[in-house]
């Protein structure tokens, strides 16, 4: 296998671990702010817990994507990432490549 696809597959898989831990986490954190408004413990925020903050909360929610959509909107990412980094390693090598086997056609004195 060449160095290039390494690379490239290497920083594809990076960006979908990193990308994987970061929506867990923000999930245990958004988790914590839910339970935090819910007072009775039901698990969901209803009559008597009604705030500003809890309204937001509730509004977000609705809008947030969770680990298990982020397994499969990760790919596309993680793939456009990866080829960009094969692109860019297979570039400089190129670039590398001719400026090591450049012939100078100087006249030499």
């Amino acid at each position: 296998m060449s160095k290039t696809l390494k690379v490239g597959i290497i920083a594809a898989i990076i960006v979908y671990a990193c990308g994987l831990l970061y929506t867990y986490y923000d999930n245990i954190k958004f988790e914590e702010r839910v339970a935090f408004y819910d007072i009775d413990k039901n698990g969901l925020i209803d009559n008597e817990e009604i705030t500003k903050n809890s309204v937001a909360t509730v509004k977000q929610m609705a809008k947030r994507k969770t680990t298990k959509q982020a397994f499969i909107m990760l790919i596309p990412v993680s793939l456009i990432f990866g080829l960009f980094t094969g692109g860019a390693s297979y570039l400089f090598r190129k670039i590398k490549y001719i400026n090591d086997n450049e012939i100078d056609y100087r006249k030499r004195q």
